[in-house]
């Protein structure tokens, strides 16, 4: 006969230690194989976001939207998700902020936008005012021109004749009686601008201190720094920051300063700074000798209705030799007034890789790797005024980068810099 045997209670206890073990781990992989799940899920819908705001960004720039109102974007995808935007400007650049939402999840993108590279882009668009161009010295044009109907001709300034076999090392067009049209949004809130200079206030400004610390996100409200004359000396300014002064603003080269706005009717930038900004001026604009303005930067002078005084002859926008600018330099007036002195002078050994944008007259010695659109050049050499000169400087598009945006004309857009 067979004896039954007992189990130990150890033995028992071991049986279902083990079972515990098993089950833990089951639990365990189900809990892992269950959040693997969930984060992808989460991960792919974080994608869709990102896809969706790039999408709607992209969509927007070809569309004519209202200002500073949050506008819905349809993206025309069954995603469930809702994706907004609001289009502003931060200086002479336009700003999208887009935002894509999905449940709790929220993804956000800042864009600074300017005019893109077309097919249109040339080297030079010079308004027809019934007179030719003459071009002497070393000074070259690569690239597409538009020219007055009566052409171009090659002259000589200072017994210096001109150097080259060709006037223009690309296809003539002509041009006509009127620049490219600014857009009258732009215009309207340079104007308001610089009328803030001389009334804000509230929560958001502040206080002036020499050896200021400061940065703001864009994602933020803007923060205003005011005064009457400030130095902007050792000062640490950064982001969504506008400097605001009823009188001048001088940057020194010990300041620190990026994607700020100086806005007041005379600004200073001193000898050998190196930043990224926007200077907007009612009146004008001096730049020191090498001086780096990195990009997307911007020089810009509105006069608006204002002719400029009769006894005035210094440039209203004014760059001294060895400066670098990686942007945009524009001088706006809407006068009839006949002037006969340069309103933007860029002075030799002077470079600039963007666009250079005049309403009156513009005396060029340095290089322009991009474009220059302007009434009129000129030429101030021996006490002597050569009008519709090109003397010395050159423009050549060939050097600048496809991925530009600069001026917002009409035409294609591009992003200049993603903000912060």
């Amino acid at each position: 006969m067979l004896r039954s045997k007992k189990l130990r209670a150890g033995s028992l206890q071991f049986v279902l230690f083990i079972g515990a073990v098993i089950a833990v781990l089951l639990l365990t992989f189900a809990l892992l194989h269950q959040t693997h799940s969930l984060f992808d899920k989460k991960t792919s819908k974080t994608i869709d976001l990102i896809k969706s705001t790039d999408l709607a960004l992209w969509q927007a720039m070809e569309q004519k939207l209202r200002l500073n109102d949050s506008v819905s974007i349809d993206l025309k995808r069954d995603d469930g998700i809702k994706t907004t935007i609001i289009k502003s400007h931060w200086g002479i650049f336009e700003k999208f902020v887009v935002v894509s939402q999905f449940q709790k999840n929220r993804f956000t993108k800042t864009a600074l936008v300017g005019g893109g590279i077309d097919q249109d882009f040339s080297a030079l668009y010079l308004k027809d005012n019934d007179r030719p161009m003459i071009i002497a010295g070393n000074a070259k044009i690569t690239g597409n021109a538009y020219l007055p109907k009566q052409g171009i001709r090659p002259g000589s300034i200072r017994g210096q004749f001109y150097q080259f076999t060709r006037p223009v090392y690309g296809n003539i067009k002509q041009s006509t009686k009127t620049l490219p049209p600014i857009d009258s949004e732009l215009r309207t809130y340079i104007q308001q601008m610089q009328s803030q200079v001389f009334g804000m206030s509230g929560s958001n400004t502040i206080r002036f201190s020499s050896k200021l610390q400061l940065a703001n996100s864009f994602e933020s409200p803007t923060q205003y720094v005011q005064g009457d004359v400030l130095r902007l000396s050792g000062c640490n300014l950064r982001g969504n920051i506008a400097v605001l002064a009823t009188n001048k603003i001088i940057v020194s080269k010990d300041s620190n300063l990026q994607d700020i706005l100086l806005i007041a009717p005379e600004i200073e930038i001193e000898d050998r700074f190196n930043g990224r900004l926007q200077a907007i001026a009612s009146n004008g604009i001096e730049v020191g000798n090498r001086v780096n303005l990195e990009y997307p930067s911007a020089l810009v002078v509105d006069r608006g209705s204002r002719p400029n005084h009769k006894e005035r002859r210094q440039p209203n926008i004014e760059i001294e030799s060895g400066t670098i600018l990686k942007g945009i330099v524009a001088y706006f007036e809407r006068t009839e007034e006949n002037q006969f002195f340069p309103q933007i002078l860029i002075s030799e050994k002077t470079s600039i890789y963007g666009e250079v944008f005049c309403e009156k007259n513009l005396e060029l010695k340095g290089d322009i790797f991009g474009n220059v659109t302007t009434n009129a050049f000129m030429a101030m050499e021996n006490g002597s005024v050569y009008q519709n000169h090109l003397f010395g400087g050159t423009i050549n598009t060939e050097f600048l980068p496809q991925q530009y945006g600069g001026l917002v004309l009409n035409k294609e857009k591009a992003v200049a810099k993603w903000l912060y």
